[in-house]
């Protein structure tokens, strides 16, 4: 059985402030089907975040629509899960764009459901749409979607289910705890277990490639969601690493794991990351903006990038941009246009390291860039809070806080901001600390009163 895996889609994706057009996401996801038409698949997996947001806009609703028809005329079943960012909340019942589309016919969504004695895991049935595995040329699909802090947990409960020596595969949106840093990643002892009963275990999440023993992939996202990713199409040497869609053979005879399996790159956008360092500029007060501008163009010049390529520009060396009255928006502008790319991103968060910030070095903290000094003290303040229960995730908060100030700085859409809250881990990890935490985890009003305005 051939089976084609991705993951990650995130149609609808807004990046660069909108300067980068979603139909980039949209050639993406339709390669890919068209891949998979071609080689003539048995099943095509979408193991979560088809969508960017839970709220979908109509266009990307069409494009989602578009490459799902191209499947369905083409013979090829998908089965799909539910990543954090096509849902509301973790544990919510609420409908989703994801349901709509299997209503629709368009995919075979395949949810558990969980109560007071564990999991419940039911066929998938026609008639209703729901269920969470089914099975297709003697495999077993299983879904377990995005499980938040929970997921270890969950996923033994579901493994306590589900019978050993049948050849299965299980969709699962998550990440392994060492990469991504927060509650809910599977652990070495969780793949062991899952070894015992699955044949292959196919992820989602961490839009990074990533193949484990040859039976676990993360086939990584198609599409750059943010321009940092476009650093995992290259291994550590350097070299292209596949990225973007696996494909694989079951036999359901040799239930161990895959016949095959390799992870393949698509077609996308061309992205460069350039260095440029910026310490010369710090004495041109005059033209100092200029001067900067110029020299970006002539080291993005010397990379010769193509018409369509995206420029990430990281800025290094020691410089206040405010002394040399740089409006980085317009910049990368200016940049982008006599450097003929598509698009230009300044990057300053290498600008100013070690520059000594705070220790008494008054001039140091004068140099770091605003994110950078709001960064710090969205940090500070977020760890003059009591977090019962919550303490290791400090560093969370304040970039999802820093996160949401950027988002009203760029007059993003209630919705947005409502949708990136609502897409984050810590939302499900406050809902279990206030459920277990002995002491509230909300403050008195008379304790929580700031004792001091922050501009």
């Amino acid at each position: 059985m051939k089976i084609y895996h991705a993951a990650d889609i995130h149609l609808g994706r807004r990046r660069l402030d909108g300067r980068l057009p979603d139909s980039d996401i949209l050639a993406a996801f339709r390669f890919i089907a068209e891949e998979a038409i071609r080689e003539k698949a048995d099943a095509f997996l979408l193991a979560g975040d088809l969508f960017d947001r839970p709220q979908v806009d109509p266009p990307h609703l069409r494009q989602a629509q578009e490459v799902l028809q191209l499947l369905k005329s083409a013979g090829i079943p998908v089965i799909a899960i539910e990543g954090n960012h096509d849902k509301q909340f973790v544990n919510t019942e609420a409908p989703t764009w994801v349901r709509f589309l299997a209503e629709d016919d368009l995919l075979i969504l395949l949810r558990p459901e969980f109560d007071a004695e564990g999991a419940r895991l039911t066929e998938w049935n026609k008639e209703s749409r729901t269920g969470a595995w089914i099975e297709m040329g003697g495999i077993w699909f299983v879904g377990a979607g995005y499980l938040g802090a929970a997921t270890p947990n969950k996923i033994r409960q579901m493994l306590e289910k589900l019978p050993v020596g049948h050849p299965q595969v299980l969709m699962l949106h998550a990440g392994p705890e060492y990469f991504v840093g927060e509650g809910g990643g599977f652990s070495k002892e969780d793949l062991q277990l899952l070894r015992e009963k699955f044949c292959y275990l196919a992820l989602g999440h961490i839009h990074k490639p990533m193949v484990y023993g040859g039976w676990a992939c993360n086939p990584g996202s198609p599409e750059n969601c943010d321009l940092r990713e476009a650093g995992y199409s290259h291994g550590k040497d350097g070299e292209p690493v596949g990225r973007g869609y696996a494909v694989l053979e079951i036999d359901p005879n040799q239930p161990g794991q895959p016949v095959s399996l390799e992870i393949r790159s698509n077609p996308r956008r061309p992205c460069l990351r350039i260095e440029l360092d910026c310490t010369i500029f710090g004495n041109k007060t005059k033209n100092g903006a200029a001067a900067f501008i110029s020299a970006a163009v002539a080291v993005i010049g010397a990379g010769n990038p193509t018409k369509s390529a995206v420029v990430e520009l990281v800025l290094t060396g020691t410089l206040n941009l405010n002394r040399i009255a740089l409006d980085q928006a317009k910049a990368a502008l200016e940049i982008a246009e006599q450097s003929g790319v598509f698009a230009v991103s300044i990057d300053t968060t290498r600008l100013n390291i070690g520059a000594g910030f705070g220790g008494g070095a008054e001039t140091g903290a004068d140099l770091l860039p605003r994110d950078e000094l709001e960064r710090r003290a969205i940090f500070q303040l977020v760890g003059d809070q009591p977090l019962w229960g919550l303490q290791d995730n400090q560093q969370s908060f304040a970039d999802l806080f820093f996160e949401l100030k950027e988002s009203v700085r760029n007059s993003e859409a209630g919705e947005v901001m409502a949708g990136r809250i609502a897409a984050s881990q810590l939302v499900e990890k406050v809902r279990l600390a206030m459920e277990t935490a002995a002491a509230p985890v909300l403050m008195p009003v008379e304790q929580a009163r700031p004792t001091q305005e922050v501009a």
